[in-house]
């Protein structure tokens, strides 16, 4: 075999090596950052169940905006079941902040909330604002430790079959 011959055979093999290298490099780095947005995309749906959710506690009555607004939440407080799926985000508690925002509306027994949700767990104390949520409220003015009585609900706790009155 001629040299010309070993040169050329020498030559393609670093050529595919360069190419085989490259083509590697291309995969690894699309799919580095593929996994990136799919874990933005779980931590924005996490947020805005996470919102609606303080959302539906005010329109319930359960709790007020001034003890929302600024406080923390952590993966277990949303889903445990999502908690588990997600191991590295329910190493990380209050990691969610709620900032709720009211003020008037022009129809009188309605308000406008906003429900903005932020990941706490930002670099250099930078928090990122991962949804926003608006929505007209009936807030209720009654404390949420001050319920009335459900005649409905007397002697739920009793065995079944067993009514309490007779």
């Amino acid at each position: 075999m001629s040299g010309r011959r070993r040169g050329a055979i020498l030559l393609e093999i670093l050529i595919s090596l360069a190419l085989f290298v490259t083509a590697g490099s291309i995969i690894l780095v699309s799919s580095t950052s593929m996994s990136a947005a799919l874990v933005r995309s779980r931590d924005r749906q996490i947020a805005a169940d996470l919102a609606a959710t303080k959302l539906s506690e005010l329109e319930a009555g359960l709790t007020t905006a001034e003890r929302l607004n600024d406080s923390f939440a952590d993966m277990a407080l949303i889903s445990e079941t999502a908690a588990s799926r997600f191991e590295s985000a329910a190493a990380q508690p209050k990691r969610w902040r709620v900032a709720v925002e009211t003020e008037p509306s022009r129809f009188r027994s309605l308000t406008s909330v906003t429900i903005r949700i932020f990941d706490a767990s930002g670099r250099a104390g930078r928090e990122t604002e991962l949804a926003v949520l608006h929505q007209l409220v009936r807030l209720s003015t009654t404390a949420p430790d001050e319920f009335e009585s459900d005649p409905l609900l007397e002697g739920i706790g009793a065995a079944p079959g067993k009514r309490e009155d007779g």
